[in-house]
């Protein structure tokens, strides 16, 4: 917003995209108000003196705060100006700080990720596409009834000699039922979203090991 021009990449109105827009809303909102409560609790304490520990804490807190409005700038997309000017580019554990806060909002309870990457780096406009696809693949599982608990395992880092970075999630052959009838809208999703940026994103598949997607972004 602080160009004063809103980017076309960075809205969706088909109802995939509304619906994605609310839960990450929703994730924001619930990390904002525990955050509130916290500092209202530490407010208290200062009225009676100030300790290291809750200067500290105080501290903490506020990172939080930072933590969760660049979030919130980074799924909207790139403004062309600050930390999201899409020439700036950053690690996939830095991209994984942001879009796991909302990642835990869009899967069941009970499903656990864990973050395997080796190093690699995107530019703003590259992961916030990234966030999109890899939360849509999220929703599919979940809408496709994923059984809990269950472990997804995320892998990512460059590939093609530095030309491409990847993303691959793997899931038990046991926690996700086999899909019958069309597409899932999601996918379809995913695959607008990958077409308009030139990121390419296939489908959960399944083979004899597990069920497994990946993305690849050219960089």
């Amino acid at each position: 917003m602080a160009s004063g021009r809103i980017s076309r990449k960075a809205l969706d109105f088909t109802a995939e995209g509304v619906e994605l827009n609310r839960d990450v809303l929703s994730s924001l909102a619930h990390e904002l108000g525990g955050i509130a409560s916290a500092l209202d609790l530490r407010a208290a304490a200062m009225a009676r003196s100030i300790a290291r520990e809750d200067l500290a804490a105080l501290r903490d807190i506020a990172e939080e705060v930072r933590m969760s409005t660049r979030a919130a700038r980074f799924a909207r997309g790139s403004d062309g100006s600050g930390m999201l000017n899409p020439t700036r580019r950053q690690s996939l554990e830095d991209w994984w700080k942001l879009t796991g806060r909302f990642t835990a909002t869009v899967l069941p309870r009970g499903v656990l990720v864990e973050p395997r990457f080796t190093p690699a780096h995107l530019t703003a406009d590259q992961g916030s596409a990234l966030t999109w696809i890899w939360l849509a693949a999220c929703k599919e599982i979940a809408e496709r009834g994923l059984l809990t608990p269950a472990t997804l395992v995320l892998r990512g880092g460059a590939e093609e000699s530095n030309t491409a970075v990847a993303l691959r999630a793997e899931l038990g052959v046991d926690r996700l039922p086999v899909a019958e009838g069309s597409t899932s809208r999601w996918s379809r999703y995913a695959a607008r979203i990958g077409k308009e940026l030139g990121v390419r994103a296939t489908p959960w598949e399944r083979d004899d090991s597990g069920w497994r997607w990946k993305c690849v972004v050219r960089t």
